[in-house]
């Protein structure tokens, strides 16, 4: 009998009672495998896309995850030159259609359709997923966007209402302070949201000295921080802290930690994960790093086969303690086209920064910026109230070997300066990232 709320969402998702015993890992991959070849079977018949992709392709004899190194990627840029060509319904059928800009300057952007059916798996999800950090008649923080019908805002409450629990969504995330009144009014016992968004709000609590007992349970997504300020927002809070992935091409769900720390169990009914080198395309073995590639498993309105996320992650070698069959998924470390060249050679990333500049008490969030022509690096500092650490921040900028070295031999420069101070913080919803030659007025 399994007493794991994931476990049970399996059994319901596999056809089988909700208490019995888990199936085994090479029982679930088998399952799996049967609803890929469906899946890419309903792809060829009815989406224009990879009926002409999948031509000449034997999709029944995919029935091991080596076998799908026969199946060519689908890529992002595929998605941007036809999204319409992936519909494999009539537009009827659609309940929700999201648009995604492009990351570059410039460039169409990736659009993505949604059945009633395939939200409503997404609140399964989230229903089962978040049963054990938040319980009936509790409240929630969720600083998630789109409370409008079918936006994730709007999918995550439904879930918690499924639970008997109340979701407080609030409208701006920028505002931290804003957020601490929320979180002291309703007395949530879970917060959930962007990490950045929870670390500053962690760092302000801090400061103010207010000392609260009233949160379980801190759920972080988007963004990966470092290990400091995890401990921060564990220590502030007194609880656990989980972790969740997901992307808009999972259907926003993807993988949760069942306990804190544990890496996150994949929401494998709905879609299976390689993970590739991406430089060879080739998979590599679970425990090394690479690129995290999708196949949807269950997804009606726009099925995606061997899609490239983009995104750096592992999957975990051992198995977890609670007994589960669901691969985990390590940290997510970021995306393959993260980061910057340093005038020398050096990769610059984000996580690399977030190390340097978060680990300061009066540091809520940061925003650079790389002129590539003035060999220039900017940084925006948002601070607690009063704090201006901006000579210290610089400092340990100048101090990190990669940027000496580019300083010293390469004449690249670094300001800072202090931008937010008023328990305000420039990210909104979303990942963060180095901006890359931000388009200057004057050149419009």
């Amino acid at each position: 009998m399994t007493e794991r709320p994931l476990g049970k969402w399996l059994n319901l998702r596999m056809g089988r009672t909700p208490d019995m015993q888990p199936v085994s890992v090479r029982e679930l991959q088998d399952w799996q495998f049967a609803s890929l070849r469906q899946t890419m079977f309903q792809a060829v018949r009815n989406c224009p896309f990879y009926h002409e992709r999948l031509a000449g392709v034997q999709t029944g004899a995919v029935h091991f995850p080596a076998d799908l190194e026969k199946i060519p990627f689908t890529t992002a840029d595929d998605l941007r030159s036809g999204p319409e060509n992936f519909l494999c319904v009539s537009q009827d059928e659609v309940a929700r259609a999201v648009t995604l800009a492009s990351s570059g300057s410039s460039g169409p952007p990736k659009r993505f359709f949604f059945t009633a059916g395939d939200l409503e798996r997404t609140i399964e999800f989230f229903q089962y997923g978040m049963s054990s950090m938040l319980g009936e008649g509790e409240t929630i923080l969720a600083i998630l966007p789109d409370s409008r019908p079918g936006g994730v805002g709007s999918l995550f409450a439904e879930s918690i209402s499924l639970l008997g629990g109340e979701t407080v969504l609030p409208v701006n995330p920028s505002y931290i302070s804003t957020l601490l009144n929320l979180l002291l009014d309703t007395h949530a016992s879970c917060i959930l949201g962007p990490a950045i968004q929870i670390h500053a709000l962690a760092r302000m609590l801090e400061s103010k000295g207010i000392v609260i007992n009233h949160v379980r349970s801190v759920l972080l997504c988007w963004d990966v921080l470092p290990q400091t300020s995890m401990q921060t927002i564990s220590r502030v809070f007194g609880c656990e802290v989980f972790s969740h992935w997901g992307m808009t091409e999972t259907c926003l769900g993807g993988g949760v930690d069942c306990h804190g720390g544990s890496g996150m169990h994949l929401r494998e009914p709905d879609f299976f994960v390689e993970i590739i080198n991406p430089a060879t395309g080739k998979q590599v073995p679970d425990g090394h790093k690479g690129e995290i590639v999708i196949s949807t498993l269950s997804r009606r309105a726009m099925p995606l086969i061997r899609y490239r996320t983009g995104d750096v992650g592992c999957i975990m070698p051992d198995e977890c303690s609670c007994g589960l069959p669901l691969r985990r998924l390590g940290a997510v470390e970021g995306r393959l086209d993260g980061g910057i060249v340093l005038p020398g050679g050096n990769r610059l990333d984000l996580g690399e920064l977030n190390n340097i500049i978060l680990s300061h008490k009066d540091l809520l969030d940061f925003t650079v910026e790389y002129q590539t022509e003035e060999l220039a690096l900017s940084f925006k500092l948002d601070v607690l109230p009063g704090a201006k650490p901006s000579p210290e921040i610089k400092q340990l900028l100048m101090s990190y070997p990669k940027i000496h070295q580019a300083c010293a031999n390469h004449n690249l420069k670094i300001s800072t300066r202090l931008a937010n101070q008023d328990g305000t913080i420039n990210s909104g919803f979303g990942k963060r990232a180095i901006t890359v030659n931000p388009t200057k007025a004057g050149n419009l």
